[in-house]
């Protein structure tokens, strides 16, 4: 029987003992959190399909001492009781969501009545709530001031631990996997909904939890679509198939894309694929603690020009952070000075669009002591597809 990887009690509880240092520092009494990765993060819960239902929302309260409370709507509660950990779980019944008045009685229990209590605010975070919930929240709390909690909650989840890392090499294995074998299976007069559809069954076969996206593009005025979903396009001779997977193992996140031709591979479109790998790793050599990303982006944007590419990406940068979610900070661009650190988990995707093909052969790393390691697999070569 294969164990999935699982995090202690005592896992959970250090995250929030650090948090809940980093909280006092920042002057803070505490943070009420509500979006589904910042929950998993802190308490190990998380609910079968948050993204497609907003009827429960669920509501985490740490405070700067103490145990935190996880606040669920009732037909949670037997589930939260049972995985969630380092807090105490409570209920409220209406599916319209918890009376104000119980927020507040949390707020109370917390000693979070008066002072700056952190929430989802700033970069990359979103609320979990209605936005109506939030706002009487606030009518009802004279002495609350709800502030930016975003630097507390990244300072924290930007670096893995050795049990974090390993599920996103779960992930990882689970799309190589994936990704070497669809391309053995497709052919001429396949659709892109069915290769879609066989491309998630093959990364649960790879060891995944949840196959969790599948970008996907062919064809000739196509290739500009690189956040592409399926369609009912048929396969044909000469077209280049581009796949962009993720898979999601115990709440973390894989993102990588490969790529073949139909009917024959090209020297033209396997030489630009072939050089697209190299710049990528060239520029990756560039990664080690201490090192601003932008650094790397710079690094990027080197090697494309050196071998005659313009340095320009529709997606808007080079690569990006991950973990609970498949895109998190850093983003790999000329701008952002966030400092490379053992830990972070950074995807690079420089690349070539163009009238013929996407050409990006897009890898995931774990920055190491002194350097990175590779976690991303599959092969980068062109695939031929017959």
């Amino acid at each position: 029987m294969v164990e999935r990887i699982e995090f202690t009690e005592q896992e959970i509880k250090m995250r929030i003992e650090m948090a809940q240092l980093n909280l006092q520092t920042a002057g803070m009494v505490g943070m009420m959190l509500t979006a589904e990765s910042n929950l998993n993060y802190y308490s190990d819960f998380r609910s079968h399909a948050p993204w497609t239902t907003f009827t429960r929302p669920s509501f985490l309260f740490v405070p700067v001492k103490g145990t935190p409370r996880l606040l669920v709507q009732t037909f949670l509660v037997p589930e939260a009781k049972a995985i969630a950990k380092g807090c105490l779980v409570q209920g409220f019944d209406s599916l319209m969501g918890p009376d104000i008045k119980d927020l507040v009685h949390l707020l109370e229990d917390c000693s979070m009545m008066r002072g700056d209590v952190g929430m989802e605010l700033g970069h990359e975070q979103r609320l979990g709530c209605q936005v109506d919930t939030y706002e009487k929240l606030k009518a009802s709390v004279q002495d609350v001031q709800f502030v930016d909690a975003s630097g507390i909650i990244w300072k924290q989840r930007l670096i893995k631990s050795p049990k974090e890392i390993a599920c996103h090499r779960k992930a990882c294995e689970a799309t190589s996997y994936a990704h070497d074998h669809i391309f053995d299976e497709v052919h001429v007069g396949m659709s892109e909904f069915e290769i879609a559809t066989r491309v998630q069954q093959l990364m649960l076969e790879g060891g995944t939890e949840y196959p969790g996206f599948v970008i996907i593009t062919s064809g000739t005025g196509h290739y500009g679509r690189i956040s592409k979903t399926n369609s009912n396009r048929i396969l044909e001779k000469g077209d280049l198939l581009w796949l962009d997977l993720g898979a999601r193992y115990n709440g973390y996140w894989s993102d990588f894309c490969r790529a073949g031709e139909v009917g024959g591979l090209s020297k033209q479109r396997q030489d630009w694929q072939d050089s697209v790998h190299e710049l990528t790793m060239a520029a990756a050599q560039s990664m080690k603690p201490g090192v601003p990303v932008s650094e790397v982006a710079r690094a990027c944007g080197y090697e494309l020009e050196k071998r005659g590419h313009e340095a320009t990406f529709d997606c808007g940068r080079m690569g990006h952070g991950m973990g609970l979610m498949s895109t998190e900070p850093p983003s790999v661009t000329l701008y952002d000075n966030t400092i490379l650190q053992e830990g972070m988990i950074i995807n690079l995707e420089p690349g070539i669009v163009n009238e013929v093909g996407v050409f990006t052969v897009e890898e995931n790393f774990v920055i190491t002591s002194n350097g990175f390691e590779v976690l991303s697999g599959g092969s980068r070569r062109l695939h031929e597809i017959r």
